[in-house]
């Protein structure tokens, strides 16, 4: 190969380049800085007859264009390169700069694969990334149009590491729509990984619980923790608080219970009947101290806390 200035009206780029989507304000950006400072990269070309091929540089390209000057500095390639050799040349670019979108990555990579037979372990070789980072960008493909859109948007609470922990739990049951239902519940209470990851530990633990039940689990968890964290502030006018003392000791039972679940998941049969009747106890407490419990059914009372959580 070798290097030159070459004159713009003599490129062409290729339609089949990997990238099809352009920010023309990051375009601007850098029509600016090399109006400033000069071009830093050259762009890659390849001699086609009387013209040459882009390969790598489509940026870079179109910033001199705004910054209308005539020639651009160019690598000229002097062998063929195939289809396949210049969607990997132009993948590799583009994952290095991070300059691909998860959609537009997962597709080029999963089209570059296809064209050349690839494993996904071959295809991490060949791109220079690990093969569990490839598997995670591939999973977008995996899911509804409308999960891949959420993720391209920048205030979507989806990541691609909640696709994946989606994928993994379509794959474990066999059934996507439970893969829906966990995503749906990520948008909707804008659910982070660690409570997503909790919501699908509590499904496979107690027996498959619904997904629904077990995202208003990881709700009312964090009600309680955002509570504990008020009442745990240690201000003058909280600390001398009689019911801060009284939240801790709930607290500590709420912690104790936890805990119990996560150890041992159920109770052995003859120490619920003596475990409810504490309840019932302290339920009765309760309604001394909250008259308005003894005007709602246990059922209500429930099904409110649940809504505040939401």
């Amino acid at each position: 190969m070798k290097y030159k200035e070459i004159s713009l009206r003599d490129i062409e780029s290729r339609p089949d380049q990997v990238r099809q989507n352009f920010s023309e304000a990051r375009i601007d950006s850098l029509a600016k800085s090399i109006a400033e400072v000069g071009q830093l990269q050259p762009i890659v070309v390849q001699k086609k007859d009387d013209h040459y091929l882009l390969i790598a540089g489509e940026r870079r390209l179109r910033a001199v264009k705004k910054d209308e000057q005539e020639k651009i500095a160019a690598v000229i390639l002097e062998s063929e390169v195939s289809p396949e050799k210049f969607r990997q040349i132009q993948l590799i670019e583009n994952l290095q700069r991070q300059d691909l979108n998860p959609l537009e990555r997962a597709t080029s990579i999963n089209k570059f694969m296809e064209a050349n037979n690839l494993s996904k372990k071959d295809a991490a070789e060949k791109l220079g990334v690990a093969r569990t980072t490839l598997t995670l960008w591939l999973n977008i493909l995996e899911m509804k149009e409308k999960y891949q859109k959420e993720v391209l948007k920048e205030d979507s609470p989806i990541t691609l590491s909640h696709l994946s922990l989606a994928h993994a739990l379509s794959s474990k049951t066999g059934d996507p729509s439970k893969a829906n239902q966990l995503l749906d519940a990520v948008i909707k209470h804008n659910l982070s990984r660690k409570e997503t990851q909790a919501v699908i530990d509590l499904f496979y633990k107690y027996l498959h619980l619904p997904v629904e039940e077990a995202v208003s689990a990881v709700l009312l968890k964090r009600e309680r923790m955002k509570m504990k964290e008020y009442w745990d502030d240690g201000s003058d006018q909280k600390s001398h608080n009689p019911v801060r003392k009284l939240f801790r000791s709930f607290s500590n039972i709420n912690d104790n219970l936890e805990e119990y679940m996560e150890e041992e998941g159920d109770l052995p049969e003859e120490d619920k009947e003596e475990l409810l009747d504490e309840f019932l106890y302290l339920y009765q407490i309760m309604g001394i101290l909250i008259p308005d419990l003894k005007d709602k059914s246990l059922e209500s009372l429930v099904t409110d806390i649940k809504t505040k959580a939401k």
